[in-house]
């Protein structure tokens, strides 16, 4: 083969093997950037997100926590909001939005990565929602319960816990439990102050098995001016069955009472809260969470 053969040769091989006569670049990686309008009265849904994705290869799919797959966020309220962009070749990016409203206190997160609104009544400052958590703040996972086992229940209602799960092994007044850091599972005592705030006495509060407290257990209930909003979630007994949803709400207290705890009930049909002592750790309640002093 002449000099000239093989170099053309060379240079063939070069191309349709090695590549070496094309300039390969890596793709820019994904970027997203974003801009708000934040809510403009407590409570409206009239926030939005607007999203600028650059970089990757088009094009661009969208997957947002609160269940979009639209570019944009428009009408929403306070809270935030977790995107990933997902490109034509299958990479990623991530972004956590905060939409803040005036007059809101701060958001929480529990392990999971779920996002609770909180409320101050008093002096305390209280989750606005029951917990969902499906972990302990160690990362272990626990057992925990939807309604009627509908995972469909539990971005509404929250999820329902044993006692002795929702302690996460500890049996100590005011104990962080399954709460996230800086909160802890609000004792009998924290419940009377709140009680008491709302415009009980401190005798009805200390009243046992009863329902006490006019009008206390109405403000307490979604719609009610505490802020706290029970929305009714009901029990899981120790046999399995679940009852009572949209009629009563039960939340455990930290205190236990023997093989029973204290808890607090509240109910369509009473304007009271109730304060008993009455059932088995064993039986699944809500869990609200209180934050540390």
């Amino acid at each position: 083969m002449s000099r000239i053969g093989n170099i053309s040769y060379f240079f063939l091989i070069c191309l349709l093997v090695s590549g070496c006569q094309k300039d390969h670049h890596a793709p820019v990686p994904l970027e997203i950037r974003h801009e708000v309008r934040n809510v403009s009265s407590y409570g409206l849904k009239d926030g939005a997100i607007d999203l600028t994705v650059t970089g990757g290869a088009l094009p661009y799919t969208y997957n947002w926590s609160d269940g979009s797959d639209a570019e944009d966020l428009d009408c929403i309220g306070a809270g935030i909001y977790s995107v990933t962009v997902i490109d034509a070749i299958d990479s990623s990016a991530s972004a956590d939005i905060f939409v803040t409203q005036p007059g809101s206190d701060s958001l929480i997160s529990d392990i999971d990565g779920n996002i609770y609104q909180t409320v101050e009544i008093g002096d305390q400052l209280w989750m606005k929602e029951n917990l969902r958590v499906t972990k302990t703040p160690q990362g272990s996972p626990i057992s925990s319960y939807c309604y009627d086992d509908n995972t469909g229940y539990e971005s509404i209602y929250g999820r329902l816990y044993t006692w002795d799960v929702m302690m996460n092994g500890s049996v100590i007044e005011m104990a962080q439990g399954i709460c996230p850091d800086g909160w802890h599972v609000p004792s009998d005592g924290e419940w009377k102050t709140l009680e008491i705030f709302l415009g009980m006495t401190q005798q009805e509060a200390d009243m046992e098995n009863i329902w006490r407290g006019e009008g206390v257990g109405t403000s307490l209930i979604k719609g009610g001016n505490s802020g706290y909003d029970a929305l009714l979630s009901g029990r899981r007994l120790s046999n399995g069955s679940y009852s009572l949803l949209n009629q009563y709400e039960y939340v455990w207290t930290s205190n236990e009472y023997g093989d029973c705890a204290w808890r607090r009930c509240l109910s369509s049909m009473y304007t009271t809260v109730g304060r008993w002592n009455t059932f088995p750790k064993t039986y699944a309640f809500s869990v609200r969470c209180i934050k540390d002093k």
